[in-house]
């Protein structure tokens, strides 16, 4: 083993330390109080971003709640180095946000349709003249609907009425925006910054709240459940949807798909779920990039995702390669010997929270012990590419299905993308059970 290898599970709990973390959080807060600056964040707003919309319509009270002062900043154009598979995206983008929105009781549109993108750039310019108006998050909620709808009419009176910033103007701006928004580590809308920290999306309110919680700031009856989109609430009559299947498509590579694995199987456990477990190979051994500010993002979000589902994590050995390669070749002998639920655990935590490098024999069999499994009948699988063709199968599948990415759960024909879903899977398995009845 390298000196680099043996030194990446070490940097990488040092990046996602919990102790760390409150420390430069004080440090901050510290500055802020000295600079006599409020309590202030940045949220970037793209007005045919599903997840921009949902956003805008909570963040208002999200303040007024907690004192906080947000300003919005208008994005529209994106690095399509950051996103793989940009035309599944916007597809799948809006119908994800459709059920978040039901569920937080949001407005989003049933019946949407993808915004043209000139009518965008018309509802971005008229935007950019109001960012600093106390009216933007009213007009934002009202370009976004009616976009959303193709109501053109609508739209168009809009326009009329608030006006636009010069054409040439807002391309140079949204360009510059675009730029720096990398720069400064990140690459998703629908996101909010407060001091050094990125919170994509509804989902990640909850971990904002309890950090101005820390702060004193507003109260702990938060005016809405931000995180009630990440747990299952199976309810008394769980037997109605028992042999219901669902699949998910996992990789050894996702921090995500680690973090989903153990709650799908008590997800399947408690309504008797016929679970199919359908590994891929990840998106980089796919030819899809996955740039470094991403990667960072990544490992930082879903190391707070860990702690919030007291899930083990942060001493991390990357099994990209060979490592990824060794445990998806144990993967059919561990079927074959009915221990496949054992294997993708002992493996998924050992990679992602004890730093065990999967490449190596002495990982390889450290893993696959705390699996159960014999190793001198186990390492004679790494000598067998079969595994190869049943991953090609799962990644057609999941692509069939309308994912690129994982975790990932189908249910009938619904796809589910996230670990931050499993109130909508959960609602997804009885809607279905529901239209079969």
């Amino acid at each position: 083993m390298t000196l680099k290898q043996q030194l990446t599970p070490l940097l990488a709990q040092l990046i996602t330390s919990e102790r760390i973390e409150h420390y430069r959080r004080r440090l901050l807060e510290r500055f802020r109080h000295l600079k006599g600056e409020p309590h202030q964040a940045t949220f970037y707003f793209r007005v045919d971003d599903p997840y921009s919309v949902l956003m805008a319509q909570v963040l208002p009270g999200f303040a007024r709640h907690f004192g906080l002062t947000i300003k919005p900043r208008v994005m529209l154009y994106l690095d399509e180095r950051m996103y793989p598979a940009t035309d599944m995206l916007v597809q799948l983008a809006p119908r994800d946000a459709l059920p978040l929105a039901r569920l937080h009781r949001l407005d989003f549109p049933e019946h949407w349709q993808l915004p043209q993108p000139g009518l965008a750039l018309s509802a971005t310019r008229c935007l950019l003249k109001h960012e600093q108006d106390e009216h933007f998050w009213a007009l934002a909620q009202a370009l976004s609907g009616a976009l959303w709808r193709h109501d053109h009419d609508g739209l168009r009176a809009l326009l009329r009425a608030h006006g636009e910033v010069p054409h040439d103007q807002a391309l140079a701006t949204l360009r510059g925006r675009r730029d720096r928004f990398l720069r400064d580590g990140h690459y998703l809308t629908g996101t909010i910054h407060y001091q050094g920290e990125w919170y994509w999306s509804v989902e990640r309110l909850d971990h904002l709240a309890s950090r101005l919680n820390d702060l004193g700031l507003g109260s702990h009856d938060w005016p809405m459940a931000y995180g009630s989109a990440k747990t299952a609430k199976p309810g008394s009559a769980t037997h109605a949807l028992a042999n219901q299947p669902l699949d998910l498509f996992f990789s050894f590579r996702s921090p995500y798909s680690y973090l989903a694995l153990s709650r799908t199987y008590a997800l399947a456990d408690d309504y008797g779920l016929t679970l199919r477990i359908r590994p891929v190979l990840p998106m980089v051994m796919r030819g899809l990039s996955v740039p470094r500010a991403k990667r960072l993002y990544i490992l930082k979000d879903a190391a707070r995702e860990a702690r919030l589902h007291n899930i083990p994590f942060g001493k991390v050995c990357d099994p990209l390669g060979p490592g990824v390669e060794r445990c998806m070749a144990i993967w059919p002998f561990a079927e074959q010997e009915g221990r496949l639920r054992e294997w993708l655990l002992s493996a998924s935590t050992g990679i992602w929270s004890q730093g065990v490098n999967p490449a190596t024999d002495r990982g390889l069999r450290r893993l696959v012990e705390h699996a159960g499994l014999d190793w001198s009948r186990a390492r004679l699988s790494l000598d067998n590419d079969s595994w190869r063709g049943l991953a090609e199968a799962n990644r057609a599948a999941m692509q069939k299905a309308g994912g690129w990415g994982v975790p990932g759960f189908v249910i009938g024909d619904t796809m589910v993308w996230g670990q931050d879903r499993f109130a909508v899977i959960e609602q997804s398995l009885r809607d279905k059970h529901e239209s079969e009845r």
